[in-house]
């Protein structure tokens, strides 16, 4: 018994770092491509209609910035949580950007996943980016599994009834 449950250990921690190293060069590989056309991810920006104009670009750049960083981050396993968590921002984000766009019956293009495209389905193109959300919730606990000092960093609880 004990040795079916290590050989499921294993296998879910080979699973889960082919899915960490892959959604790792995915995030790499789409945002070197958006570096080439990172007007069309401003223009993304300003036609979702939030913010101001102005803002586009400089969102553009941060959010493609966001992008590598995460993508390097989880391709090395450096800063595991906080990659993952930055990485679950940031598909919730494009996420709700994509949800308010459709409720607002808004016509988008894009160049996410790796091309420019119409947005002419968004439940499927939503479908994907939850998809997306989720496998980055599931490193998100991964992250938190393999940590040894979270036990270490829970919360003190102080008693001060004697002073």
């Amino acid at each position: 018994m004990m040795r079916a449950r290590m050989r499921n250990s294993r296998a879910i921690d080979i699973l889960l770092n082919f899915l960490r190293v892959g959604l790792g060069v995915f995030f790499l590989v789409t945002g070197v491509l958006k570096i080439g056309d990172m007007g069309q991810t401003a223009d993304f920006l300003t036609r979702s209609d939030i913010l101001p104009e102005f803002f586009s670009m400089p969102l553009a750049c941060i959010g493609i910035a966001m992008e590598l960083v995460v993508a390097v981050c989880l391709i090395f396993r450096q800063s595991y949580r906080g990659a993952a968590v930055w990485g679950v921002v940031m598909t919730a984000v494009f996420l709700l950007l994509y949800m308010q766009a459709w409720a607002r019956g808004l016509s988008l293009s894009c160049n996410c996943m790796g091309t420019t495209h119409e947005i002419i389905d968004y439940p499927q193109d939503t479908g994907v980016r939850l998809l997306l959300l989720g496998a980055m919730l599931l490193l998100v606990w991964d992250s938190r599994r393999r940590d040894p000092m979270a036990a270490a960093r829970r919360p003190r609880k102080f008693d001060f009834s004697d002073a």
